[in-house]
């Protein structure tokens, strides 16, 4: 495993520090053997086990609130974020002042090389709530030296009328978002997108800008440059890396940070070169709150060009090709259902972009099922539309599917993470 000596100098200190005082590392690191005298260079990272999500909800349940993770004093923490994925139960996230500054110093990494300037007057439609999209993606917003509003979700129509009023030129949100203000603008307002004046747009909190066509449809309705600006999640740091001017794959600005691995589905360490494939694992180097080693992120990566900084820290450009937790073999090939993206977009508007696939229970699949929005009742009409998608998918991925139809608009958003597979296919009508 290829680390450099300022990381393993990070990275030791780090482990050192929560053997001390992380009863779960101390804990972990006790049964594996490790002791404080094997903190030295060259220690072997490869020994940790893999740490996920379900061992850090566990722990918590186990020891509420915070659970034995916690590396501080409860009276030292300064912030409180929870996540916001699909499970049921929040990961909640303790922060210090020197976390949270952390945070900031990805976060303004990335916006600069999205193209945030001194002159940009930028509305931020993210909600100040528990999860750090909002508020931890904005402050460092207030540090770049540009003008920004504070305004959230909620009340479309005067955030339109805010941004004429303030002649407001640039927007931080989801890039689904930007489907409600165009509808707005034409059915409330009259006007034409474009007349809003905004002419880029920081996007990040879900993956939609990577579908096939939705950066060039939000581009066109509104007259804009479209960056996706933020790929992060909330219980490793808000911002881990976006797109710059090329807007040829993620940058990663968490250099210094974390220290990142790419894994093979073995799980074996495979290095962060050019053209390679896997999971991204992640360990913190200065958290102190929560310290995190060999964290799975279930985020499976191609790496685009990778290279040494002057730093010795790597630097590297990736795109996310699915996720290790969807990953479906049919007929001993790995399916993604993430791959279906580029099919289904071709036949809006008469489907949704929102789509599920539904999780085989186990055995040989020979059918797929993906669950489909329309605004067509059963009929003719929607059964030669079912044909022809079902036609394209064979012929293109070579697996058949069968699709259950739902009303538009029923499946509903996917949340900060895209995620396309369900496991309960009984609230679902044919």
């Amino acid at each position: 495993m290829i680390i450099n000596r300022e990381e393993e100098s990070l990275l030791l200190a780090a482990m050192r520090r929560a053997s001390i005082l992380s009863p779960f590392w101390r804990n972990r690191f006790s049964e594996l053997g490790i002791t404080q005298s094997d903190f030295v260079p060259g220690f072997d990272l490869g020994k940790l086990p893999f740490l996920s999500k379900a061992d850090l909800l566990q722990d918590q349940r186990n020891a509420p609130p915070f659970g034995n993770l916690l590396a501080i004093e409860p009276k030292d923490i300064r912030r409180i974020h929870k996540t916001s994925g699909t499970s049921a139960t929040p990961f909640f996230i303790a922060l210090t002042e020197s976390d949270i500054a952390d945070t900031y110093v990805a976060s303004i990494r990335a916006f600069t090389a999205a193209g945030m300037k001194s002159g940009d007057r930028v509305v931020h439609c993210l909600n100040f709530n528990m999860w750090s999209g909002g508020v931890t993606d904005y402050l460092p917003i207030e540090q770049m030296g540009v003008t920004a509003v504070p305004f959230g979700v909620g009340n479309t129509t005067l955030l339109l009328q805010t941004i004429q009023a303030l002649q407001i030129n640039a927007i931080s949100s989801t890039p689904s978002y930007m489907f409600a203000l165009r509808d707005r603008c034409v059915s409330e307002l009259g006007i034409n997108p474009t007349e809003l004046g905004l002419r880029r747009g920081y996007f990040g909190g879900e993956g939609m800008l990577q579908v096939p066509g939705v950066r060039e449809e939000i581009e066109q309705a509104f007259g804009m440059t479209a960056v996706d600006a933020n790929y992060g999640m909330s219980e490793v740091t808000s911002i881990i890396a976006g797109e710059d001017s090329q807007r040829d794959g993620l940058v990663y600005h968490a250099h210094g940070i974390l220290h990142a691995e790419l894994i093979d589905g073995q799980g074996r360490s495979i290095g962060i070169e050019s053209g390679k494939k896997g999971e991204l694992v992640f360990s913190t180097l200065r958290r102190q709150g929560q310290p995190l080693f060999r964290y799975r992120t279930n985020d499976l990566a191609e790496i685009l060009s990778a290279r040494e900084g002057e730093d010795g820290l790597v630097r590297f450009r990736f795109r996310i090709v699915g996720r290790s937790d969807e990953m479906l073999v049919i007929k001993g090939v790995n399916f993604f259902p993430q791959s279906l993206l580029s099919i289904l977009n071709k036949f809006e508007p008469e489907i949704g972009r929102e789509f599920r696939v539904v999780r085989p229970a186990g055995g040989k699949v020979e059918v797929l099922t993906i669950v489909l929005e329309t605004q067509f009742p059963e009929g003719i009409r929607r059964d030669e539309l079912g044909a022809s998608i079902t036609a394209r998918i064979s012929a293109l991925l070579q697996i058949r599917v069968q699709i259950l139809w739902q009303p538009s608009g029923s499946l509903g958003q996917t949340g900060n993470k895209t995620r396309f597979l369900v496991d309960d296919v009984s609230k679902f009508a044919r």
